[in-house]
């Protein structure tokens, strides 16, 4: 395994440590980028783990930092969060087919990194294969039943006290509509990746499967709130055809940024199963 920080991109404004593997590589190769502010090392250095894994398996492995986050420059185009991501990252696929004999490329990425590969491999065809954990969840009845079991287990009179003051709200909130909604879309503008609703977003999958991008999401135990039970996203999309046959397992004993070692043996074992059924 040899490793090198690249330079690359408009202006080589972009940066990256490509690891390789010491033997033949295989045909695909692989991203990793940041989640959230994250620089390219990965929250507790996950992203260096697997790609050095991976690399032992044969894969040539990117993990890059996007415009504007740790070692990489802040971009001069006048792009939006998600097209700025997009183009970055096909920088990135653009610089490895120069250096390296790769065909097709993959991607794994956590929470904002999640969206960033869903929208680069909607715009660019060379993204084959996706790894995907936590990005949007739709909760279903039983989501709410298994949450509303959990908070009656933990504290059952404070759960009913809330849930009383809540809907004290509600029918208070009824005299000024006009003001939450005002607040709702301050919010929505100002997220970088607002909620699509669920139609939009089967869409989108719908889209990658007609490209038979191979997909595989994963959901850890910090998003219980939104994300709680092993049928859910089978259950969510079952007006959907082939979206609810997407392969999503829900692993609750792993936290959303790989915090223990157990987490990170699971994020790593999930991955590098999903990768060696690549090419």
């Amino acid at each position: 395994m040899t490793e090198h920080i690249l330079s690359f991109g408009p202006a080589n404004r972009l940066v990256g440590t490509l690891t390789q593997p010491t033997g033949e590589a295989r045909a695909t190769a692989i991203l990793l980028l940041n989640a959230g502010v994250i620089p390219r090392m990965g929250p507790h250095r996950i992203n260096v783990k697997l790609a050095r894994e991976l690399a032992s398996q044969g894969f040539t492995v990117l993990r890059m930092d996007l415009s504007g986050l740790g070692d990489s420059l802040p971009s001069d185009a006048t792009l939006t969060f998600e097209q700025q991501a997009v183009s970055d990252l096909k920088a990135a696929m653009d610089h490895l087919q120069r250096l390296t004999p790769v065909q097709q490329f993959a991607l794994a990425g956590i929470c904002s990194g999640a969206h960033h590969g869903m929208a680069a491999a909607i715009a660019d065809e060379r993204l084959k294969a996706l790894w995907l954990m936590d990005t949007h969840a739709y909760p279903t009845r039983k989501t709410l039943w298994v949450r509303a079991h959990r908070q009656l287990q933990l504290d059952f009179t404070g759960t009913v006290a809330r849930w009383a003051m809540k809907a004290v709200q509600m029918l208070t909130s009824r005299l000024h509509r006009g003001d939450a909604r005002q607040h709702e879309q301050a919010e929505l503008a100002d997220t970088a990746y607002p909620t699509p609703t669920k139609a939009e977003f089967a869409q989108r999958i719908q889209a990658l499967i007609d490209r038979q991008v191979r997909l595989q999401m994963v959901y850890s135990g910090d998003v219980f709130w939104r994300y709680n039970h092993s049928s859910q996203w089978r259950d969510a999309f079952r007006d959907h055809g082939a979206v609810a046959t997407v392969p999503c397992d829900l692993v609750p004993d792993m936290d959303h940024t790989a915090t223990t070692l157990h987490a990170q043996r699971r994020l790593i074992g999930s991955v590098t199963r999903f990768a060696t059924l690549l090419a």
